[in-house]
């Protein structure tokens, strides 16, 4: 990437992406300068012809303590990026992309709290962007070379950073540089040679004012998966669901899954629908969805979509079936009143069908506001 020219700060914005950041904290000019000189560094570093994407460089956020997990990709030369996973969640998902344990897109961005610096064409480039690459005087004309600074947040696909978001990859972009150039420097180094275990950047005592970093190997571990809260219908709700005219027959195939439709204003962050399904086994008869954003409970979903499928059919089911443990854990206080077991089983063959068709349908749906 091309040094930017020298220029006069007196005619550039304040602050960056206002517009696509209403009621949070935009950029500010002096962040976004030190990003951008940390990203020039680092292009020039390449360090993804030095590091493989599972090499992973960790550093921690300085206000939140979180251990970010920095991958370098670009070895193959089709994205050539650093995206920092923030926390042991995203580390866990991370592990599951890397076991090709996640295939779309949505499973991915439902889950996923990151940021990330990627380097792209000016074709590429979004008007923000190009605004804020204006400002600071980077040569666009050099080819996958323009530096785009998003984030991820669960539930949400990616968008332009804040204020806070900047500074976290402003720290995770130096952790990457300080281990690339460490690996540059000495063939011998070897930081990835057990496990799970990475190199981790600290930073230690100033000199001369400016601050030294220091490198150290840390095994990284997995706290156990947390269970999802337990499903919470109202007493309105539940009253319905026990109707003593409804019959008792049949099995319900049962699921929770994001969809890759959006939703958002065209300025705005756009957030990833989820879907509850319940299916009729026999039949493949598939109830009403229940549809949710970001931050709606998983379980809650899941009972509405179970009391939705009752009203459809005038009947309480005699057994529920779903893929996932956790689902039949948070399912049982709905089971337990409404007298119906939740069995979990290898596979769902009425609702994969079904839940395919509606991925397919909620896929061709433009965002709102476009």
């Amino acid at each position: 990437m091309p040094r930017p020219s020298a220029t006069s700060t007196s005619s550039k914005p304040d602050h960056f992406f206002t517009n696509e950041l209403i009621g949070e904290t935009p950029p500010s000019l002096s962040t976004m300068q030190r990003l951008y000189e940390l990203a020039t560094q680092l292009f020039t570093l390449a360090p993804w012809h030095l590091l493989d994407e599972t090499e992973l460089v960790l550093t921690r956020d300085s206000v939140t303590g979180e251990t970010c997990y920095c991958s370098v990709m670009g070895e193959l030369g089709e994205v050539v990026a650093v995206h920092a996973y923030i926390g042991s969640e995203s580390y866990r998902l991370f592990r599951r992309v890397s076991a090709g344990e996640i295939t779309g897109a949505g499973e991915f961005y439902a889950a996923q709290h990151s940021v990330y610096l990627e380097f792209v064409s000016v074709g590429e480039l979004q008007a923000p962007d190009r605004k804020l690459l204006t400002a600071l005087r980077h040569p666009t004309r050099a080819p996958k070379a323009s530096p785009i600074f998003r984030a991820c947040r669960p539930g949400f696909f990616p968008w332009y950073v804040t204020e806070q978001e900047a500074r976290l990859l402003e720290e995770c972009l130096r952790a990457v540089i300080v281990v690339s150039s460490a690996v540059a420097a000495s063939t011998g180094q070897k930081f990835w040679e057990r496990l799970y275990t990475y190199p981790m950047v600290l930073q230690g005592d100033e000199k001369k004012g400016e601050p030294r970093y220091k490198i150290e190997l840390v095994e990284t571990t997995l706290p156990k998966e947390p269970a999802l809260a337990a499903a919470k219908l109202s007493p309105a709700q539940l009253r319905r669901l026990r109707n003593r005219d409804y019959a008792v027959r049949g099995v319900l195939e049962l699921d929770h899954f994001p969809s890759s439709a959006k939703i958002g204003k065209k300025n705005e962050r756009k957030a990833l629908v989820s879907v509850a399904v319940a299916v009729d086994s026999e039949t493949g008869f598939l109830f009403p969805p229940e549809m949710g954003i970001p931050g709606a409970p998983i379980a809650d979903a899941l009972g509405l979509a179970i009391l939705n499928a009752a009203e459809t059919s005038r009947t309480l089911p005699k057994e529920v079936r779903v893929s996932n443990r956790k689902f039949r854990e948070c399912l049982d206080p709905i089971a337990e009143v409404c007298g119906f077991p939740v069995k979990v089983v290898r596979t769902l063959p009425a609702l994969t069908e079904a839940r395919e068709a509606l991925l397919r349908m909620l896929s061709g749906e433009a965002p709102l506001g476009y």
